[in-house]
């Protein structure tokens, strides 16, 4: 319950929220900071992270966007350390936060929390970080544009997705996103990971397969903490048919990129010498990763692109 009044905040939530001409102008504005145009467009906001599930990529990019940019952030990741850890709800942890006036919020929660509703009845814009295994709309809207980059137009461009589908809030945006250009969608892993997957997506069961069709490699965690049963996931057996690995490497086309969300575990998704290749893009979609989400920022919390 809130005691909010007034008109309701634009938020990007999901990759609906923004159409495609809006996001090629959020790329060409990202492209523009990449190349050293930055400037202090959010110069005395005050933002509001609001963390309730763990991150690095994803809370320090939009931290050191911010700051850059030159506004402050008010960070809030440990509910052991707040509230929350004497009973207070999240809804009721951020309508405090709401009640400060914050410019703008930056939310990561479970797929539990009312993000949503939130964000409906809010008078500052809260832009979705992470929302359960639902949606990643940052996360998609950064490895997109790192495909661009190397991809004159992604039209027919084969992207496939190997590991723990079903719980991947990553692939969830993904697989709304990459339809708008044309690209093609697959995706690989045991057939429980493929659970509820919909739409136009090339399903393969075997990863040489898989390997021989894609033109974009994505590796996901497998995310134990988000499974029914974790205890019934064979690591070994998954290592055997899924990981990438020296001998699956040749098999991938040499003009292929390979790309994770992150944190990788390595030796169950990609073994050590992955990291090594010349088409591993992991680091790059980090970096991507500021520039995106300074350019959304601006776009949300400041001026309209």
């Amino acid at each position: 319950m809130t005691s909010t009044s007034g008109p309701r905040a634009p938020s990007f939530l999901q990759i609906e929220d923004l159409s495609t001409e809006r996001i090629e102008k959020l790329f060409s504005r990202a492209s523009e900071i990449k190349e050293g145009s930055w400037n202090q467009s959010l110069q005395g906001r005050q933002i509001v992270m609001l963390f309730s599930e763990a991150s690095t990529r994803t809370k320090m990019s939009f931290q050191m966007a911010a700051q850059r940019l030159g506004a402050q952030c008010l960070v809030l990741d440990d509910a052991l350390k707040s509230s929350q850890s004497k009973g207070e709800s999240f809804s009721d942890t951020f309508w405090t936060m709401h009640s400060l006036r914050p410019d703008g919020f930056i939310i990561r929660c479970n797929g539990s929390e009312p993000l949503s509703e939130l964000a409906e009845a809010s008078q500052c814009p809260v832009i979705n970080a992470g929302f359960g295994s639902f949606s990643h709309p940052t996360q998609a809207l950064l490895d997109v544009f790192t495909m661009k980059e190397h991809f004159s137009s992604l039209e027919g461009v084969k992207v496939l997705f190997v590991g723990d589908i079903c719980h991947s809030r990553v692939a969830q945006s993904h697989f709304k996103l990459l339809p708008r250009y044309q690209a093609r969608v697959g995706v690989c892993g045991p057939e429980n990971f493929l659970k509820g997957v919909e739409g136009d997506v090339t399903s393969f069961h075997q990863i040489e397969d898989a390997l021989q069709w894609a033109d974009v490699f994505v590796g996901l965690r497998v995310q134990l903490e988000r499974h029914e049963d974790p205890v019934g996931f064979d690591r070994g057996e998954y290592v055997q048919k899924f990981t990438l690995d020296e001998k699956r490497l040749k098999i991938l086309s040499k003009e292929a990129l390979i790309m994770h969300p992150g944190p990788v575990n390595w030796g169950v998704e990609f073994q050590p010498e992955v990291g090594n290749d010349s088409r591993f893009l992991m680091w790059k979609q980090k970096e991507n990763g500021v520039y995106t989400r300074a350019a959304l920022m601006e776009m949300f919390f400041g001026e309209k692109l």
